[in-house]
């Protein structure tokens, strides 16, 4: 086998000194156009043409040979660097691509995004038969040259716009939404079309037969990707994270899958970046993929590769160019056409949708930023062989005025953009969601030994958080415990009846799941190491947020004993994620737990800082059954005095009372149930609740406490510990 030699020492030298260069000018230049409310690829581009032909080639010939080498060996090297930025860049593309956003605009955003791409298309590619053959970099491939040109203007930029609205705090309003749904979809037709017509440059030959295998290529691996691709993606990152929680194996996993896909991609003869940038959207739909890894991932890319990628580009943009009065002349042709289809095919989308014309500006002024996106496409057209060096800076030119008009039009149009009654309220609704307990649920572990209150919880669970997608629960149990006084008493059971009755148990509680989809649950038989406790640490500490468990009938004395079994006890006093305990006095028989109906809902309310799990948790119970709820707030006095002997007059008391009591209300309302309210005086709160609980014949009490500094056994202290033991229906305690 022939050995190869080592890359040089001059070579070496160069390519570490162009990489750190385009880095520092590129960051310095981004950084200067952020503080003129700029995007900062404008400024990581310009590096690119400060180090290039266009000014230093003119200030100083001699360095230019540095950073633009002509040897095709050593600029090569750079590129290849460089190449890797983009696919790195298509994957953060990837991950800020919405479905769901998509989907929920529907008609608008299709209306949009096919008039925003067909009209600057069909203007792109009608200007491509008619340019000047010095212009086309193959005279007999014009038909690629146009479809291409067409392409380049009919893409927009995601992350130009989405910056732009996120420094404006519009992203999440009606028209920001519809305008990144219409880009997104833009982006996404963009790159199947710059993937059939890259198929098309590299055969070299326009007829049906190829076009119709390009467009069936393209077909067949999106179709792959949004089935097995997507189930496979999830259950990588899941094993990933079970068998290692930090984020480095997740950027790790998406980085392999990314290449992995890019290089299959381009084996068909479809762009790699086509690959990467699938590969994006499905990470970003798994909820295992972390946003703590997401934030790692976009940091090196934007911060190293993305910079020089762009810094790179512009290394070939010479704008001397543009002095040729014919250049110069197309250029703004081309400039012209890219800017008036964007804003014509925008403004026909937003009027079959039916909006005004300020909402039309602004969809125009979003989608006319091409940024990056344009940028990449033609680096590839220029790799492919398609643009000339001058239509290579045309393009590029593009990229940075319509990147530049952007900010200010959109600053201009959106603040006459009216708000509706109905944006208010889902903005509202959406401030709710980004503070739920709920929705930030991901990983759900759900300990039993085949218990009633276990397979209670397990119903109350799902009736929780039913609606929310993408919740994994893994219910588990436990054999072989070494510590017997953990897990009731033995009957010597084999190691296989151990396993069977583990079975059984898990039957019990996957029959409760039934509600939620397949790919959510999983079931978890586990050896025990030692004791059960230990056990379930043990997997709790995999990265679970939330423990769910029910109490057993192990209970001793409130004040003495276990209040939920000893080993349920020590989980609620130790877990290190939020535990969701359910309690019943006495344990319902499994057929009574099946038939339990929750009709009427108590929710206690004292105020505390907890009590927003409880509310949020009550209300998402309600909601799926649609019980009623009543909410209670009990004055409490001590004992042998009148209500207002205590410090402070009675009448503060209940105007407190009625406060708190109108401000759970109001939160109550917000998940559109109307409540009842109750305020009550007794000596104790514990017992007005019980009292209420069963006047009132309620089905369910749901309290949210913290755990009291009590080392032997899980302390709630006296008020919620004495509803669990004495309230006759269920109690659901969230800690």
């Amino acid at each position: 086998m022939e050995v190869i030699d080592p890359l040089d020492h001059g070579t070496v030298t160069v390519l570490l000194l162009q990489l750190g260069m385009l880095l520092l000018v590129a960051r310095t230049l981004g950084y200067v156009a952020n503080r003129f409310g700029l995007p900062s690829v404008v400024g990581e581009l310009l590096a690119g043409i400060v180090l290039g032909p266009s000014i230093l080639g003119a200030i100083a010939p001699d360095l230019l040979a540095t950073f633009v080498p002509t040897d095709p060996a050593r600029f090569h090297l750079l590129e290849a660097f460089a190449f890797f930025g983009v696919l790195l860049l298509l994957v953060i593309t990837g991950l800020e691509t919405d479905i769901d956003l998509i989907a929920s605009k529907g008609r608008s955003a299709a209306a949009i995004s096919l008039t925003g791409i067909i009209v600057p298309f069909a203007l792109g590619f009608a200007l491509g038969q008619v340019l000047p053959e010095q212009f086309i970099a193959d005279t007999e491939q014009r038909l690629v040259f146009s479809l291409f040109l067409g392409t380049a203007l009919g893409i927009s930029a995601i992350p130009v716009i989405a910056k732009v609205m996120i420094e404006m705090n519009v992203v999440r309003r009606d028209i920001g939404q519809l305008t990144l749904a219409a880009g997104m979809i833009d982006d996404t037709i963009g790159w199947i079309l710059l993937s059939v017509v890259a198929g098309l440059a590299r055969s070299g030959v326009v007829d049906l037969p190829s076009v119709a295998q390009s467009i069936l290529s393209v077909l067949i691996v999106v179709g792959l990707a949004f089935t097995a691709g997507r189930r496979l993606v999830h259950r990588l990152f899941r094993t990933v994270d079970e068998r290692d929680a930090g984020d480095l194996a997740q950027v790790t996993l998406l980085m392999v899958l990314a290449l992995l896909a890019g290089s299959l991609t381009h084996y068909l003869g479809i762009e790699a970046v086509l690959g990467a940038f699938l590969i994006g959207i499905l990470a970003g739909q798994v909820k295992r993929f972390r946003a703590s890894a997401r934030h790692v991932f976009e940091t090196f890319t934007l911060g190293v590769f993305a910079p020089i990628f762009f810094a790179t580009s512009g290394l070939r943009v010479d704008l001397s160019a543009l002095l040729d009065p014919t250049v110069f002349g197309i250029g703004m042709v081309v400039l012209a056409v890219a800017i008036i289809g964007k804003f014509v095919g925008a403004a026909l989308g937003a009027k079959i949708s039916g909006l005004g014309r300020w909402e039309a500006l602004s969809l125009g002024a979003g989608m006319n930023a091409r940024g990056a996106i344009e940028i990449i496409v033609a680096t590839i057209g220029l790799g492919l062989g398609v643009l000339t060096p001058e239509m290579y800076t045309i393009i590029l030119l593009v990229a940075i005025v319509t990147s530049l008009m952007a900010p200010p039009i959109l600053r201009a149009t959106l603040r006459r953009v009216p708000f509706t009654e109905e944006e208010r309220q889902r903005l509202d609704a959406a401030d709710r969601r980004e503070s739920s307990f709920i929705a930030s649920l991901h990983r759900v572990l759900l300990p039993t030994r085949g218990g009633t209150n276990s397979i209670l919880a397990a119903r109350l669970l799902v009736l929780a958080i039913g609606h929310e997608r993408g919740v994994e629960v893994t219910s588990m149990t436990v054999v072989g415990a070494s510590d017997p006084s953990l897990v009731g008493p033995r009957t010597g059971r084999t190691a296989e009846e151990e396993t069977d009755a583990a079975e059984v148990a898990l039957d019990s509680i996957e029959a409760c799941l039934q509600r939620l989809q397949p790919s959510e649950r999983r079931r978890l038989i586990q050896q025990a190491d030692g004791g059960v406790y230990d056990t379930i640490v043990s997997e709790v500490g995999r990265g679970y947020d939330l423990l769910v468990l029910g109490a057993t009938n192990e209970r001793g004395d409130a004040s003495d004993g276990p209040l939920f079994g000893s080993v349920t006890d020590r989980l609620v006093q130790e877990a290190n994620c939020p535990v969701f305990v359910v309690s019943h006095r006495n344990e319902l028989e499994a057929h009574q737990v099946a038939d339990l109906q929750v009709r009427r809902i108590l929710l206690p309310t004292s105020g505390t800082a907890t009590g927003g799990h409880a509310i949020e948790v009550a209300c998402a119970i309600a909601t799926a059954t649609a019980a009623s709820i009543d909410i209670l707030h009990v004055i409490e006095t001590e004992p042998g005095t009148e209500p207002w002997a205590r410090s402070g007059s009675r009448a503060d008391a209940k105007t407190i009372g009625q406060e708190l009591l109108a401000s759970t209300s109001e939160a109550v309302r917000g998940h559109g149930i109307e409540p009842r309210t109750h305020l009550e005086t007794r000596t104790k709160a514990e017992n007005g609740i019980i009292t209420i609980a069963e006047r009132l014949d309620v089905d369910l009490i749901v309290l949210s406490s913290s755990l009291r500094p009590v080392s032997h056994r899980a302390f709630f202290g006296h008020r919620v510990d004495q509803v669990l033991n004495d309230a006759r229906c269920p109690v659901l305690v969230i800690s």
